[in-house]
């Protein structure tokens, strides 16, 4: 019975901080693997690793704590987005427009950012490698 009981909190446990951690609204995230658009879109803190996102349209999208490692957002429109704290390792960044873009927190190492647009986009020193 005890064994049970545990079994049971603790799968609790795991699903209800599980779903605190994904905090994204979820019809915009079909509507993003729909369209390939999804301006102004709450996306915080989903697994998009390995996404082929390219020229998506993601302005001023909220992606905050995003795991994009190793995502293709080449070409991709995150003009004003909140990329603070999201993982972006070897993700192909090529040509993407970030202008405005908040990436304070961001991990970028290894980030392909080739002809990519960063006028006034907001970074910790050191966050780009």
């Amino acid at each position: 019975m005890k064994s049970v009981t545990l079994g049971a909190i603790s799968f609790g446990l795991i699903f209800g901080l599980a779903t605190a951690v994904i905090a994204a609204n979820p019809q915009q995230i079909n509507q993003l693997r729909q369209t390939n658009q999804c301006p102004g879109c709450d996306l915080r803190s989903i697994p998009l690793q390995q996404a082929s996102l390219a020229n998506a349209d993601l302005q001023g999208a909220d992606l905050r704590g995003s795991n994009l490692r190793e995502a293709n957002l080449a070409g991709a429109n995150l003009s004003g987005a909140s990329l603070s704290g999201a993982s972006l390792r070897q993700a192909n960044l090529a040509g993407a427009d970030l202008t405005d873009a908040n990436l304070t927190g961001a991990d970028l190492t290894g980030a392909n950012l080739e002809n990519a647009k960063l006028k006034g986009a907001t970074w910790v020193d050191g966050s780009i490698k």
